[in-house]
């Protein structure tokens, strides 16, 4: 706490002086303007008005940060999207993260916390108390209610690379010891719900839902179903969590991922053309290919598949190809579902952006093109709709 207090008045200060040498936003410790700036990722601990900071609390957000920092790079570069950042958390002097503590203005019985209906009240809160600009930030806020069997129910997140996002899940303070060297859903990992912890970060880095593909051995996926639904199933290693390529693609040029200024604000000018599918019987492999004309670059191409259940978003599974210099794309789906379903397909830019039409980006809506496949007769057919879904693309 008096690191944190020594943080503040020391900033309070520096940016005192630099807003009468100039008109610069702070950020940290370094001057940029309010047009262009690199965001930040920043953890935020909110408590009603008559709670406070539990003893123990940064040093166990360290564990949770160290935790997501250790998950989403090692699952980037795993599949050849390599951060370009080396931490994603601000540390203080102490080596433990830095923690913007905010407090509501009603007590804990007011109910007035129970639903994530007020990130944007906290955050605007955190921007008036702490030198951080907000704009195009991202938000970890951690809800405190109390000790147990007190909790935040209602996780939630969002966000887009050009905005920023928030994400709002609850602290816990039952005895144990995060392990960030174990598996986000292992030991005492699992008992604090940190696959859920981080699957809402993942929201506001604009991550939708994408479940895991069982034949891969890998567990879990990050934005797939709770665990206690995969264990259900009685598929293997419900203990593990793994970030799929699709995820992967997706956050690789997120401001926050690639350490640049977010110049995201530029939406590019898109054109698909020659996208068909194909599928090859004896190897049981779909392969839906094309070619993306823009005025931007885009570096990678996502396929979502519902497999027939559009609405179980949990168990839709993502797709990941890199796109070539000319704009032509493969994407291979090996052991498809042999039903009546839908691909969408999303573009990833160099700038951060997502999107299938050029024109949507959000959490929302990015877009998506939407293809539709069919099995019949031992054979697939895919079109642009269950109307038409004996005709070519």
């Amino acid at each position: 706490m008096i690191a944190m207090i020594n943080w503040i008045m020391a900033n309070k200060i520096l940016r005192i002086a630099l807003l009468l040498a100039s008109s610069a936003f702070i950020c940290g410790s370094s001057a940029i303007s309010a047009e262009s700036r690199t965001p930040s990722l920043h953890i935020v601990f909110f408590v009603p008005s008559d709670l406070e900071l539990p003893a123990g609390a940064r040093q166990r957000l360290t564990k949770v940060a160290d935790a997501c920092e250790r998950f989403f790079f090692n699952g980037m570069t795993r599949w050849g999207y390599k951060p370009g950042v080396t931490n994603l958390f601000q540390r203080e002097p102490d080596g433990l993260v830095q923690v913007l503590n905010v407090h509501g203005e009603s007590p804990v019985s007011s109910h007035k916390y129970d639903k994530p209906n007020y990130a944007d009240a906290v955050i605007k809160q955190a921007t008036k108390q702490y030198p951080v600009s907000g704009k195009g930030d991202v938000w970890w806020i951690f809800v405190y209610l109390g000790d147990r069997p007190a909790r935040f129910e209602n996780f939630a997140g969002e966000g887009n690379p050009r905005d920023g996002g928030w994400a709002m899940v609850n602290y816990d303070t039952v005895p144990g010891e995060i392990r960030p060297d174990l598996g986000l859903a292992e030991g005492f990992n699992g008992e604090y719900f940190l696959k859920g912890t981080i699957h809402e970060l993942g929201h506001a880095f604009g991550l939708p839902h994408l479940g895991p593909d069982i034949s891969m051995g890998l567990g879990n996926s990050l934005m797939g179903p709770a665990t206690v639904v995969y264990a259900r199933r009685n598929y293997p290693k419900p203990e593990q969590i793994y970030l799929c390529d699709a995820s992967a693609a997706m956050l690789w040029k997120h401001p926050i991922f690639a350490g640049g200024e977010n110049d995201s604000g530029l939406l590019p000018t898109i054109k698909l053309v020659d996208c068909g599918a194909t599928y090859d019987q004896p190897t049981d492999i779909v392969t839906v290919s094309g070619k993306i004309v823009a005025d931007q670059h885009a570096h990678s191409v996502v396929l979502i598949d519902d497999k027939g259940k559009p609405n179980d978003q949990y168990w839709c599974q993502g797709h990941a190809a890199r796109i070539d210099p000319n704009g032509a794309f493969q994407i291979r789906i090996k052991d498809p579902e042999k039903v009546d379903g839908h691909y969408r397909i999303l573009f990833c830019f160099d700038n951060g952006i997502v999107t299938g039409d050029g024109n949507h980006f959000r959490f929302v809506n990015r877009g998506d093109i939407q293809k539709s496949y069919g099995f019949h007769d031992g054979k697939f057919q895919f079109g642009d709709s269950a109307a038409t879904r004996d005709q070519p693309y």
